[in-house]
């Protein structure tokens, strides 16, 4: 008769054993945590094409802004190559003052004056004609370093300037029952009178270029006149040559 096979003994399972396959016991007092969920913005989110297509039209547009930059600047290149524009030369070439009265009142010392100043304008340009507008005058007598006064401002009637020709203008200013300290209208009465007083005449105005009827920008000027004293103008033996400032294109 065969033998029944030997029993194999069962092994004792370790103190603080745990098997794997079961779930952890919960701990007395502790509240088991739950799963934070994430933020929408740490979701992985799919490209649309809309910000694709945003993306590309930011380059479309920076490439074209450059494109155009670079074609002004060639323009702008070709011009000064073929044309060389200048600026005008302007020169003092007259300053009248047909009346300087003043007048002690018993509320002070008051002014009238009537000055009439020329100016000769030259463009240089022998293929560019020159283009005046906003055109503003300010005329001043006296020392602007001692007894400076500025009579006042008046607008000027914007011209157009033919290539290498000379243009002359002439205004006049009034100037009625101004008011001014007592010791300035001293000075400047006995320097009226000795025909030393100091003229000048300060213009402010907006200059462009014309090729063949085209106006092709403009900037600001400033052209200062002056320097010079009433007996020098008269005298004839001197234009003064004034000085020009041109900005913002």
């Amino acid at each position: 008769m065969a033998q029944p096979p030997p029993v194999k003994p069962v092994l004792q399972k370790p103190p603080g054993y745990r098997d794997p396959n079961q779930p952890p016991r919960p701990v007395p007092g502790q509240v088991p945590r739950q799963p934070v969920p994430l933020p929408p913005s740490f979701h992985p989110q799919p490209k649309s094409r809309r910000s694709s297509c945003c993306r590309v039209f930011c380059w479309v547009c920076c490439i074209l802004i450059l494109v155009i930059i670079v074609v002004v600047a060639l323009a702008a290149g070709i011009f000064f190559l073929l044309y060389d524009p200048r600026l005008p030369l302007v020169y003092l070439r007259s300053f009248q003052i047909p009346l300087f009265n003043t007048t002690v009142k018993p509320g002070g010392t008051y002014l009238d004056a009537w000055t009439v100043p020329g100016m000769e304008v030259k463009n240089p340009n022998g293929k560019l004609d020159i283009f005046y507008s906003g055109v503003q005058a300010y005329v001043s007598v006296g020392d602007p370093n001692d007894v400076g006064l500025v009579l006042g401002m008046k607008d000027l009637t914007g011209f157009t300037q033919k290539s290498s020709n000379t243009t002359s203008v002439k205004f006049d200013y009034v100037v009625k029952n101004r008011q001014l300290n007592d010791e300035v209208a001293k000075k400047l009465k006995s320097q009226y009178a000795s025909k030393v007083m100091r003229v000048g005449v300060e213009v402010e105005a907006k200059l462009g270029y014309v090729v063949k009827g085209w106006r092709l920008g403009t900037m600001n000027i400033d052209v200062l006149c002056g320097g010079v004293t009433m007996k020098e103008i008269h005298a004839g033996n001197t234009m003064p040559k004034c000085t020009i400032s041109a900005y913002k294109w």
